[in-house]
């Protein structure tokens, strides 16, 4: 292959648009954020509007969706954080020693916020940004430092009040959609077999069972199509968000439900050939109550307006679901028992349900599910145990953080020496271009510098056309719309769509365009300081497979399921600081799975369904520690043992898994109803504390195995 024909694979590669939808809303709204600031500055000559601008534009960008409360949380300290930001770094951009030992330690924050998902990345990312430009770009003025924080400020509140109160955005809409689709098919699945159990032995109901059938294919269809969307919701994202985890939960908690009942259609199948006859109405009344309590869901799920006109459905009690289980016929007591262990399932999917927002929480009905643990007494200093966990050499975050601290300021140290003008975009790029991975960064920067140089081009032409305030005004609008809209899709396009706004928007004299070539000396500089430090500090590239990493994972959590119903006395310190030695290690694997997790997803495009499964894996692997982290809590005050057949049983569990992902084992079986009626226990046998834990703990393996089985076999 010609070296012009390799160059030319790699650039439609960079710049290919993936799969996905435009966010055209988004751009929209962004573009407001942004313009409406310059146009006032421009008409009020205040060049601190600037600022203004700025807080619009990365405020807009910082809303990552979720509920109004996380939502105005995040946005809320991306503004008190930017205005601290703005303020002290115009205040120390006049010593450059200070400077630099300044951003150093920024940096390493905004490494570090990757901890806290999606949300605490991008406004970590974001205060660095702002820190940098603020360093870049001294002032006399007087009050600059003031000036420049407030005028900031008020462009994140005007980001705030469009985000939140004039035009919000909804980017879980579609995933909440999807997943709302699938319990209602399943609902529709529950109240066919409504109609089966009444016509039980009537030979010319042959149609209702038919019908039964059909609803397995188009329940799967649902369940896929939902796991698809939710792949695709991580894509923009930077990393996990509770949103996302909420709905893969109850995507798992369906697939559960929906086994189940397949299970049991078996069983009537069975009965109704074996001649047998139902001669009450409780599983009738049973399937009606399941549907009614799945559309329940559904509607609490979704968040159209259709769905909110459903909201005054009156929840059924779930003691109909319960029906007694002395059948004479072997198949109908099998149906039974299979029936009595959806009640668990319904009352932990109407908890996750209630806690995606306020509106659900009205939804779904009120349960009084046996507690897993004592709730927590509220500690104010909860939010920094992922840090204080992160401070280990294991850690792909603290490593990242350092790696980027010193990066941004090596590019400060080099603006200031070579007296660069502009030299905060050399920053801004390392800042953003580097990634954990050394080929996540090559990636990025090749993007980045080539979106830049494409870009550059289109904003020299443009600044010979546009001469006006108002012809440049007139040629952003478009750009930034595209440009926001493309930013899911690909980065380097996004780039390329962006730099002849912000060219335009630097140019202190219309017409005048110097400043494009200007933007791209200055960002292949940011680049090649990236490309140092992803190559230089702490190199970390990609695992061969992806399934290595995640058996690593799994491991470190049955480090911790061995030490936590070890035969040890729970009351002894050396015991305690065991437990929380192994959940501090599996906590930080579990990051790192994450991380490299979300570098597969927004480059390489893989698989939508290995995707969803590997996501439930990291989900569930952090369910299963934090059960296990109860159950070593009860220990510790009961001082109670775990049977040792139990003990078994769950390792096994997980040793299974890991050994399929290593391949020192055969692979699970890639059919979830295989596994119905076999892997769990009955759901009335939970009469303690300690039993509805271990109960809790087989249920979230069956669901980490399956998705193991799906990950390997996607």
């Amino acid at each position: 292959m010609s070296a012009w024909r390799r160059a030319t694979e790699t650039t439609r590669h960079l710049f290919a648009i993936g799969d996905g939808k435009l966010a055209i809303g988004r751009g929209v709204r962004t573009a407001f954020a942004l313009l409406i600031p310059v146009i006032a500055g421009d008409i009020l000559s205040q060049p601190f509007f600037a600022w203004t601008a700025l807080g619009g534009w990365l405020g807009s960008l910082a809303d990552k969706g979720g509920s109004y409360r996380t939502r105005a949380t995040t946005m809320g300290a991306f503004a008190i954080l930017g205005f601290a930001c703005a303020y002290a770094g115009t205040e120390v951009a006049q010593s450059v020693p200070l400077a630099v030992i300044s951003m150093l330690v920024v940096g390493l924050m905004a490494g570090l916020a990757r901890l806290y998902g999606d949300e605490g990345s991008t406004v970590g990312l974001f205060i660095a940004v702002i820190f940098a430009v603020a360093l870049g770009s001294p002032s006399s003025a007087p009050h600059a430092a003031l000036l420049r924080a407030v005028f900031f400020l008020g462009g994140a509140v005007w980001a705030m009040v469009l985000s939140l109160i004039l035009w919000p955005i909804h980017p879980f809409r579609p995933a909440r959609r999807a997943v709302a689709n699938g319990y209602r098919v399943l609902a529709e699945f529950s109240r066919s077999l409504e109609q089966v159990t009444r016509a039980l032995g009537d030979a010319s109901a042959a149609h209702l069972r038919e019908r039964a059938r059909a609803y397995h294919a188009d329940v799967r269809s649902a369940l896929e199509a939902a796991r698809v969307v939710l792949a695709d919701a991580r894509k923009p994202r930077q990393g996990r968000s509770a949103r996302g985890e909420q709905l893969l939960v109850l995507t798992e908690g369906a697939e559960e439900i929906f086994g189940t009942l397949v299970a049991i259609d078996a069983e009537l199948e069975a009965a109704h050939e074996s001649g047998s006859t139902i001669a009450d109405e409780s599983f009738a009344r049973a399937f009606s109550c399941l549907a009614t309590t799945l559309e329940l869901l559904a509607n609490a799920v979704d968040d159209t307006v259709l769905a909110r006109r459903r909201d005054a459905t009156r929840p059924p009690s779930l003691a109909e679901l319960t029906v007694r289980t002395d059948w004479p016929n072997v198949h109908l007591r099998a149906a039974a028992t299979l029936l009595s262990r959806v009640v668990a399932d319904v009352t932990m999917l109407e908890e996750t349900a209630a806690n995606i927002d306020a509106r659900a929480a009205t939804v779904v009905p009120h349960t009084a599910e046996h507690p897993i643990a004592a709730r927590p007494k509220s500690d104010p200093f909860a939010w920094l145990r992922p840090l204080r966990e992160a401070f280990t050499s294991r850690s792909l975050p603290a490593r990242h953080g350092l790696r980027m601290g010193v990066a941004a300021a090596l590019a400060v140290w080099l603006s200031f020496a070579l007296d660069i003008t502009h030299g905060y975009w050399a920053t801004i790029t390392t800042l953003i271009v580097l990634q954990p991975y050394a080929g996540a960064t090559i990636r990025k920067t090749l993007q980045r510098v080539g979106g830049s140089v494409l870009g550059g081009i289109i904003a020299a032409a443009l600044a010979v056309v546009a001469r006006t305030k108002l012809a440049i005004a007139g040629v952003m609008v478009p750009f930034t719309v595209a440009a926001v809209a493309v930013l899911p899709l690909n980065y380097g396009v996004f780039v390329l769509l962006l730099t002849p706004v912000f060219v335009l928007l630097a140019e202190p004299h219309p017409g005048d365009w110097g400043l494009a070539g200007l933007r791209v000396v200055n960002t292949l500089l940011g680049g090649l300081i990236a490309l140092g430090a992803a190559q230089l500090l702490w190199p970390v590239r990609e695992l061969a497979t992806y399934a290595k990493q995640l058996a690593d994972l799994l491991r470190d959590l049955r480090t911790l399921l061995v030490t936590a119903i070890a035969e040890a006395d729970p009351t002894a310190p050396e015991w305690k600081r065991m437990v929380d030695d192994a959940r501090r290690r599996f906590g930080v694997a579990v990051t790192n799975a994450e991380a490299t997790m979300q570098r597969l997803i927004t480059e390489d495009s893989p698989n939508p369904h290995r995707v969803e499964a590997a996501m439930t894996v990291t989900v569930y692997g952090r369910r299963v520690a934090s059960t296990l982290s109860a159950l070593a809590a009860a220990r510790a005050r009961d001082a109670g043992a775990i049977p040792p057949a139990v003990m078994s049983e769950l390792i096994s569990q997980l040793d299974a898994a890991i050994a399929s992902l290593d391949g020192s084992g055969p692979r699970l079986a890639a059919d979830p109803i295989v596994t119905v009626g076999t892997t769990r226990p009955e759901a009335h046998t939970a009469v303690s504390l300690q039993d509805a834990q271990l109960e809790r703990l087989r249920a979230q393996l069956a669901v980490l195995e399956r998705a193991v089985a799906r990950y390997e076999s996607a």
